[in-house]
């Protein structure tokens, strides 16, 4: 009983640690930087700190026996070429549906635990100081932006969220900052992962395994092939004896 309470408190410590959010933060204002935030640490993504590199010490190489010469070895038949042969395009198109609904189970799986915590759009449309085409490529912009904004608010959950679009008819050249945040805990996507997997596996990898073998092979009885060929000819010789 000891060792069973230690594995379920193994697993109940990984659990907790797996629903703990994951939260990486994107924001471009001076300079593009991304940052994956997990409990109290804190690694940035982009840029990245450069390593310093150790310089190599070359080491003598001995020197190698002369090899010998080895037959060639036989190529494994490929188990897709195989499918695809016998199985033919209904097969292979069949194979496409089920590839697809995994990963479509996948997405929506994932869409439902993703969670837009903070999404802040600043952009200043200007253009030479040129009034009307400031004011067009303004209009443009809005058109462009707000529909998106729109789809990714009816598409993930979004907690925080703000947009702003300017002109600006006196200044030179547009400019745009933004600051984004998304979270997700780490236990929802390992069951998705699992989820995919076990799909993948039924509904792929053994349909691949199983097409391998033709579709009209069947298991006979050599001797009552054997048989049958004899009462073929029996019959030929018969009737070329009738019409003699």
């Amino acid at each position: 009983m000891v060792v069973l309470y230690i594995l379920l408190g193994i697993v109940a410590f990984f659990v907790l640690l797996l629903s703990v959010k994951v939260r990486i933060d994107a924001e471009y204002i001076d300079d593009f930087r991304v940052r994956l935030r997990w409990l109290f640490l804190s690694f940035p993504l982009y840029p990245m700190k450069p390593r310093e590199k150790k310089p190599k010490q070359e080491k003598p190489q001995p020197e190698k026996p002369p090899e010998e010469e080895q037959p060639p070895k036989e190529k494994k038949p490929n188990p897709f070429k195989t499918f695809i042969d016998n199985q033919g395009f209904d097969g292979v198109i069949q194979l496409i549906r089920d590839t697809a609904d995994a990963l479509g189970s996948l997405m929506k799986s994932i869409k439902k635990h993703l969670i837009v915590e903070e999404l802040f759009l600043w952009v200043v449309i200007s253009h030479n100081q040129d009034a009307a085409r400031t004011a067009m490529e303004y209009g443009k912009a809005c058109q462009d932006i707000y529909p998106a904004l729109g789809a990714i608010c009816s598409t993930l959950t979004v907690k925080k969220y703000d947009v702003e679009v300017e002109p600006d008819f006196i200044g030179v050249s547009s400019s745009a900052q933004f600051a984004f945040a998304l979270s997700v805990r780490p236990i929802f996507l390992t069951n998705a992962a699992v989820a995919l997997v076990v799909r993948l596996l039924f509904k792929v990898v053994f349909k691949v395994l199983r097409g391998i073998k033709p579709k009209t092979s069947e298991h006979t009885d050599p001797q009552a092939e054997a048989q049958d060929t004899q009462n073929i000819q029996n019959s030929q010789n018969i009737q070329g004896g009738a019409v003699s």
